[in-house]
């Protein structure tokens, strides 16, 4: 049994939120790879001891698997509470859901962590990295339809009145 259990309407709303979990996991590789990446062009670079393809996607790889393990925790402490796990319970797929869902919450840990090296490879700054990725972001949640289909329907209720 969930420990809240939500309406159907507000699940939506709390998907929405744990994708707040985007700038958290943003500013915390933007900061750790402009220090690695100036020791590497500082000490590596000119030793030719490995190119920047193999640095780049050592941090990629370090920081997908760092993000894979952080997903299930932050799984169990998402989807069980508002009661997610109780949305199949009528078709007998409880597991295959939940299997999915965290499948989807990885994906979205890893997604953020590239997207994170792509645009901080290009910045010097991580202030201006962080802006970016926060612009694109946004960008992201206002073209989802979500927050495109709520703002109409609020603006029709609005012109009814």
């Amino acid at each position: 049994m969930a420990m809240f259990c939500l309406p159907h309407t507000a699940w939506l709303a709390e998907v929405l939120t744990w994708a707040t979990v985007f700038g958290q996991i943003v500013e915390q590789v933007l900061p750790e790879f402009v220090s690695q990446r100036s020791l590497y062009e500082v000490r590596e670079r000119p030793s030719k001891t490995y190119s920047w393809t193999v640095f780049l996607i050592a941090n990629i790889i370090v920081e997908s698997c760092v993000n894979m393990l952080v997903a299930i925790p932050l799984f169990v402490v998402w989807y069980y509470p508002i009661g997610l796990n109780e949305n199949a319970s009528l078709t007998g797929t409880t597991h295959e859901r939940a299997g999915l869902m965290l499948l989807f919450i990885v994906q979205f840990m890893v997604f953020a962590g590239t997207l994170a090296f792509l645009v901080i490879a290009a910045v010097d700054l991580p202030e201006i990295g962080g802006a970016i990725l926060n612009l694109l972001f946004l960008l992201s949640l206002v073209f989802c339809g979500y927050v495109h289909a709520h703002l109409w329907s609020h603006l029709g209720t609005l012109a009814d009145r």
